[in-house]
């Protein structure tokens, strides 16, 4: 326990403690006060009021001293408490930009700011919307528990509405009782954040202004995360996904099919004698007809649809929750809409056509076996004539070797 020698009362114990000191010296100071009255009649001079003044003065003096020292304390103590709840906030902010470090998806990130960005409002009613291929999401209160459906987005639309310089000013927009923090990416509106106007504290909304930095510019990370490793696992002639891609996603389905009981089927599609477009009208020819084709496939397939090139020629499509019926329906499809493109460079144009395999998968399936019924589903189309569609069977069935089949 600590002891405190002085307090609140100190000016009443000094008083009591004068008054002791003034009863014990008692006659001592009568003496000296005698001494002085001499002095005064000897050499006629105000030695008593002189003293007096002095004294009064030196009491004032004490005072004042002990007045400004207690402000310089107190002062010295709010210090202290702002510099710890500035430390806490820098603390957290720290603890949230390094949730954002590590999030390289839109759905790491979400997480983070659902952790985090509430605890820097310090209690005060906070809303995140991001917008994701043109919609806006919401971050927090998911479950509409807090805020009915189309409300804070209602809010986001007239926000992003206003004139861009508004927006790109930084500043906090009131709406609807909300100040209104435009996160922006690019220099494009990427989400809003809203915190209340009239609860929240000078220090929440500092915090918050400071973390709605942070996540703009992790929002932007995301986006080239994302961009970067598409461009590494695309093919870059065609648009479509690489083969290591493709086997790795079709793993994926594969897990998802058999969790769900969902259909899934796969497409393996060649262009017909596309040696003899190489060597009769060169590689660079070649090319452009490989780029239309995979152009058109990005046209008309599904965006569930995974499009990949899986070597030379050859194309695998992903049909997830597709049966056979569908899958046959969309093949027949295809061939018929990549026939009917002309692809023509440096005055020659030619029509090429496809042949095209179809599987569906089967109990038990791996990918590689589903590949593999499919490009034998391939080979017989090829050994068929070509430009046409075969459907594998869960038992393969005799297919015409490689070497007997011209691609």
């Amino acid at each position: 326990m600590r002891f405190r020698v002085s307090g609140r009362h100190d000016s009443l114990l000094l008083a009591g403690f004068a008054f002791a000191l003034l009863l014990v010296f008692q006659r001592s100071l009568q003496y000296l006060l005698n001494i002085a009255t001499d002095i005064e009649r000897t050499y006629g001079v105000a030695l008593v009021p002189a003293l007096l003044v002095l004294s009064v003065m030196f009491v004032f003096h004490l005072h004042a001293n002990r007045r400004e020292m207690r402000a310089e304390a107190a002062a010295a103590a709010a210090e202290a408490r702002l510099a710890r709840a500035q430390a806490a906030e820098l603390a957290e902010l720290m603890t949230f930009g390094q949730a954002l470090s590590r999030a390289l998806t839109v759905d790491a990130l979400h997480e983070a700011v659902w952790r985090h960005l509430p605890i820097l409002a310090k209690g005060t009613d906070i809303w995140v919307l991001l917008r994701r291929e043109g919609e806006w999401e919401r971050v927090t209160d998911r479950g509409h528990a807090r805020w009915r459906s189309g409300e804070l987005e209602a809010i986001a639309d007239r926000i992003v509405r206003l004139p861009s310089e508004r927006l790109a000013s930084g500043d906090a927009i009131p709406c609807d009782g909300f100040m209104c923090h435009v996160i922006t990416v690019g220099g494009a509106p990427a989400g809003i954040v809203g915190i209340g106007e009239h609860h929240a504290s000078e220090e929440a909304r500092r915090a918050v202004g400071t973390a709605i930095t942070l996540v703009g510019i992790a929002l932007r990370n995301v986006q080239l995360f994302a961009e970067v490793r598409a461009t590494a696992l695309r093919d870059e002639l065609t648009g479509c996904f690489n083969r290591a891609h493709a086997l790795e996603s079709l793993e994926a389905e594969l897990t998802r099919s058999r969790r769900t009981n969902a259909p899934l089927s796969v497409i393996m599609l060649d262009i017909d004698h596309f040696k003899r477009i190489n060597d009769e009208h060169g590689h660079l020819f070649g090319d452009q007809v490989l780029a239309a084709i995979g152009h058109r496939l990005r046209q008309v397939l599904r965006r569930s649809d995974l499009r990949c090139r899986y070597g030379g020629d050859e194309f695998l499509i992903l049909l997830p929750e597709t049966p056979a019926a569908g899958a046959h329906h969309v093949a027949e499809w295809l061939r018929s809409e990549l026939g009917g493109e002309d692809v023509s460079a440096d005055g020659v144009t030619i029509r090429p056509s496809v042949s095209i395999g179809v599987a569906t998968c089967q109990p038990g399936d791996r990918a590689e076996a589903l590949v593999d019924r499919a490009d034998r589903a391939l080979y017989a189309a090829k050994a068929a004539g070509r430009n046409c569609v075969r459907v594998a069977f869960s038992a393969p069935r005799a297919v015409v070797p490689a070497a007997v089949v011209n691609r």
